[in-house]
């Protein structure tokens, strides 16, 4: 077996694999990921063909071998760009992608000249695998694992400047007579180094998407989908971390259980889909009044709890009537917006021996509101909050 017969042959097993992996995770819909596969696949099948015919392939299957490369490295391109959530082209790629074709249709059907064609194919495959490099690179989180990221840049750095290199080869020093798959010693060591790259940056890709998706897993078991909120389990944790720590400094941190009134009345006479609505947009409206550092979570149900550190209960009973009032007060009413109101109860966290007994005094505030006719928010060791909000909300309710 000759030496480009086995480079057509690593490259037709490593894109099929690769391309397994890639269809296994397309599943689970990551952001540019088919594009990924899609090109895998062309890449596969090109190899594929040229190493069945490898000693003479016709000028047609020459032409298609190229075109499915070309065609590969865009979608390649453009599933990075999609992966970061940025445009899939840039301007002025698809007028350069069309003279790359015209020109390899020149030099394959009206005037053969294989070191022409190798010298625009190699520049065109430095520029796809330099911008998918630096694509990923650039947009890379720096809290998450960067090794898939280092290994997706070394693989398309490295590809890219040795296609560039073989580009100057072909275009300025080689011998324009030269017939396919003839090579010079200096053109196939920077064919079999641009092509042995390819299985890294494949590798490197299926890194970089597994880790989406672990993000993905990850939010979806930190975060509630519907509301934004900490779910109760990343709630309590991080609830805690920050009752210890109020009570090591003696600084203040309040704690406010909300539940919002008659939730199920509300899915009974509108629908559940309508009860879904009121709690996205009751996440929202928390959210927006939310400062830096408070902790929002969902206890479950319709029932949240808020955590203001350095915050006295005067204060965090301003901040949630700011909520009650804004939810309930709605003037005049947005089309389609259902009004609606909340009870809440505001706890010390600090003066509690743990979060558990904050979060349980915060709970039997919240049930001194309900019996008290919702629409209200009640502190600790006071018979009503001090705040306007519960005379505003209930007027307007």
């Amino acid at each position: 077996m000759s030496s480009s017969v086995a480079l057509l042959a690593t490259v037709f097993v490593s894109c099929l694999s690769s391309a397994a992996v890639l269809g296994y995770l397309a599943r689970c819909k990551v952001a540019g990921l088919r594009r990924w596969l899609a090109a895998h696949c062309l890449f596969a099948v090109a190899s594929g063909v040229l190493f069945l015919v490898h000693a003479r392939p016709s000028a047609a299957v020459m032409l298609a071998s190229c075109m499915l490369v070309l065609g590969g490295a865009l979608l390649m391109l453009q599933g990075c760009r999609a992966f970061v959530g940025k445009p899939p082209c840039l301007t002025g790629e698809h007028l350069a992608l069309g003279v790359c074709v015209g020109a390899v249709m020149y030099w394959t059907w009206e005037s053969p000249n294989v070191s022409a064609r190798a010298a625009v194919m190699s520049f065109a495959l430095a520029y796809a695998r330099i911008a998918v490099g630096w694509t990923l690179w650039s947009s890379r989180v720096r809290e998450r694992p960067q090794y898939g990221h280092w290994l997706v840049l070394c693989a398309a750095l490295v590809g890219g400047i040795v296609y560039f290199a073989r580009g100057v080869l072909n275009a300025f020093f080689a011998d324009p007579a030269i017939s396919w798959p003839t090579h010079v010693a200096p053109d196939f060591a920077f064919l079999g180094i641009s092509i042995l790259s390819l299985p890294l940056l494949s590798i490197g890709l299926v890194m970089v998407a597994n880790d989406r998706l672990m993000q993905q897993v990850e939010k979806l078991a930190t975060f509630d989908e519907l509301t934004g909120a900490l779910v109760r389990r990343a709630f309590m944790i991080r609830g805690t971390t920050l009752s210890q720590a109020a009570r090591a400094a003696r600084t203040e941190l309040c704690v406010a259980i909300i539940d919002i009134d008659d939730f199920k009345t509300i899915n009974d006479r509108h629908g559940h889909a309508t009860g879904d609505r009121v709690l996205a947009d009751f996440g929202a409206e928390v959210h927006r009044h939310m400062r830096a550092g408070d902790v929002f979570g969902r206890l479950g149900g319709e029932e949240f709890a808020v955590l203001f550190p350095q915050t006295s209960m005067a204060e965090a009973a301003r901040l949630v009537g700011s909520m009650l009032a804004a939810v309930s007060c709605t003037q005049p009413p947005t089309k389609g917006k259902l009004t609606y109101a909340f009870s809440a109860g505001i706890n010390e966290c600090a003066q509690a021996e743990s979060l558990s007994d904050a979060l349980a005094g915060a709970d039997a505030m919240l049930y001194r509101a309900k019996r008290a006719g919702k629409c209200r928010i009640e502190l600790a060791r006071t018979e009503r909050a001090s705040h306007p909000a519960n005379d505003m909300a209930r007027s307007a309710y």
